[in-house]
Order: structure tokens, then sequence, then C-alpha cells
């Protein structure tokens, strides 16, 4: 169940035991019920999905006509707070709004109540953690007060995007990233940077060998 010493622990904390083992019960029978209901919706949606892909909660994914949503193997969607204790603020959202967008999604990627919509092309490489809340986007938004064009996103492999994080419109994050928490990302970021504030800035950088 996990790396600790669960028969000490019922030894030591029966109770405690007990509510962990019911907790993670629930936990399973939630994510094999949503992970069912999902496929089922993205199939009729024609959304692509790869393999052995877990949805915990029901996602909002909205594919618009002639737009294009694709989601690697091996996919998390963490869509209920149940499953992250930071705390979600709404279950994830995938959404492409006009003919011809695309959102591609690798291999090995985990997601918690975010939100990576796109007009035009959002680009997310394998391995890449997006935390609780964060929010990845090409597009304004609101055309009918200021009208602008949407420029696409490219996030690269084993990029780390920390919770309430915000990636707009444009935006190229390089591979091994790392995006910090409450980033307002509006420029490129370099492989291996590890950027935080508002607007976010390289503070340092990766050591490459980690």
């Amino acid at each position: 169940m996990s790396r600790y010493n669960h028969l000490e622990f019922l030894k030591q904390d029966p109770q405690g035991e007990f509510c962990f083992v019911i907790g993670k019960f629930c936990r399973v029978i939630i994510e094999i019920i949503s992970s069912i209901c999902t496929k089922v919706y993205l199939t009729c949606e024609r959304v692509k999905y790869g393999k052995h892909i877990k949805f915990r909660g029901l996602p909002l994914i909205e594919r618009f006509q002639c737009s294009t949503i694709e989601i690697g193997n091996n996919c998390t969607f963490n869509s209920m707070s149940l499953f992250n204790y930071r705390g979600i603020n709404h279950r994830c959202i995938i959404q492409t709004g006009k003919p011809g967008a695309r959102i591609i999604i690798g291999d090995h990627c985990g997601f918690s109540g975010c939100s990576v919509v796109a007009d035009n092309e959002v680009i997310i490489g394998k391995n890449t953690t997006v935390g609780a809340n964060a929010i990845i986007g090409d597009r304004d938004d609101h055309e009918e007060i200021y009208k602008s064009e949407s420029k696409p996103v490219y996030i690269g492999n084993n990029v780390w995007i920390g919770m309430n994080a915000t990636i707009m419109k444009g935006v190229v994050i390089g591979d091994y990233a790392i995006i910090g928490a409450g980033a307002l990302v509006t420029k490129d970021v370099p492989p291996y940077a590890i950027v935080a504030g508002i607007p976010a800035k390289v503070v340092k950088y990766r050591n490459p060998k980690q």
C-alpha cells in the first residue's frame, strides 16, 4: 500500500489505520468510476487518449468542432481535493475554442484542478507536472471587450509548474524548467531555469545532472 509499516500502525493507532484504509478504498472506487465515465465521454467527443490514463473526479473536457485534443499515455487528472491536499478550486478543464485549435499532452503528465484552453495551439511535453489550479492558455478571452490574437504555448519535457501559476499566450517553456507557485509567466523560460514572481523572472538554474 505504501512504504510505511501498516501492521505497526495497526498496533499503535488502529483507529487511524482503519480510517486510512477506508479512505484509500474510497479513492480507488472514485478513480475507477471517474475513469470509466470520462473515457466513454472522450470517445463520444472524439478526443484521442492513450493507455493507462487516470481520472480522479470528473474533468471538464470540451472539443470545439474541427479541433484536436490528444492526451498521451499514463497521464493523471485530479479533479477533487481528495486527491490533492493543497486544495483544488475546480475540476480539470481542457477546452478548445475554435476550429483548427490543438491541445496536445504528452505521456506521463499529471494535472490537478488546472485549466488548459486553446484557440490556436497548446503543446505540453512528456513527464510534465502541473500543480493545483494552474492556468495555461493561448488567448486573452472576452473578444467582445478587446479583440486580440491568440498565440501558441509550448511547454517542454520534464517541466514542473507550481500551483496557482499562470502561463500566458505566446510563451515557450524549455525542458526541465520549474515555474514557481503563483508565478505569472509572460515571457519565454529557458531550459533548466527556475522562475518565480509576477511577472515571472529567472531566479536560478537547475543542475542538469539532477
